[in-house]
């Protein structure tokens, strides 16, 4: 299994307000991969998902290893965890008026071999590329989302849509969070990409794909990413954490 994480800033803001993690356990046998995308405040943005990444990272290097054994086990730690943090999140903005108002989405996966045991709040999203296609697996909480389901924009409309930054829900906004946790399998031949919206909002689903079980390294093809949407204007950071568990010598064969 390969993995590649990468960040930009973009072109177009000073300040990156995007934070990832990879965390590991037992030699590597274990990941956390975690994405965030901060907002609110003057220094909000980057405080609440630095402290969402550093938080999960926290937690998972010093959990009972025994909650990595199943789905369900790996979905309670999640659970837990979120509702941890999103208090924490909550008193420090309470504590500090220049945080008034932050919070970030999130991407938590937890991979365990083959088992994947996703957490998601918010509009960054995870992909998966595998035997069966390209699908995105989480679903966006954002206006534009509710937008698309109505049938009153398109999924491009939604992109380019004066609205897109504005989301439902978040880590560390409201009292309480209900995340949602998504079983996956990540079988041989196939791959995993979080990131945040600074990505998705500028890069299509086919355009995403060939990238993803394009030529290179994980880390090459994680760079390519954020070259190609730096590319098209850059205004908002980029992240992105790729798990390439064979997609492209299951490609080529």
């Amino acid at each position: 299994m390969e993995v590649a994480v990468r960040t930009h800033v973009g072109m177009k803001r000073r300040i990156n307000e995007d934070r990832t993690g990879l965390f590991t356990r037992e030699g590597g046998r274990f990941l956390l991969a975690v994405v965030a995308d901060g907002m609110g405040g003057h220094n909000g943005g980057d405080t609440a998902s630095r402290m969402a990444v550093e938080g999960f990272g926290e937690e998972f290097g010093k959990a009972d290893i025994s909650f990595l054994s199943s789905d369900n086990s790996r979905a309670d730690w999640l659970s837990d965890v979120t509702e941890r943090l999103n208090r924490s999140l909550l008193e420090h903005a309470r504590s500090n008026e220049e945080c008034r108002g932050m919070g970030t989405t999130l991407e938590a996966a937890v991979i365990a071999g083959k088992e994947v045991t996703l957490c998601h709040i918010g509009d960054s999203r995870t992909y998966r590329l595998g035997p069966e296609g390209f699908e995105q697996v989480t679903k966006d909480h954002s206006l534009v989302s509710l937008l698309v389901d109505s049938g009153e924009i398109t999924e491009e409309e939604a992109r380019i849509h004066p609205k897109r930054n504005f989301i439902m829900k978040a880590l560390g906004t409201d009292d309480t969070v209900e995340p949602d946790i998504i079983p996956l399998r990540l079988p041989e031949g196939s791959a995993l990409l979080l990131c945040s919206d600074g990505l998705s909002n500028k890069l299509g689903d086919t355009e995403i794909a060939e990238a993803v079980a394009g030529e290179g390294t994980a880390t090459e093809r994680a760079d390519a990413l954020v070259d190609l949407a730096n590319e098209r204007g850059g205004e908002d950071n980029i992240s992105v954490i790729l798990i390439d568990n064979g997609v492209r010598e299951a490609d080529a064969g």
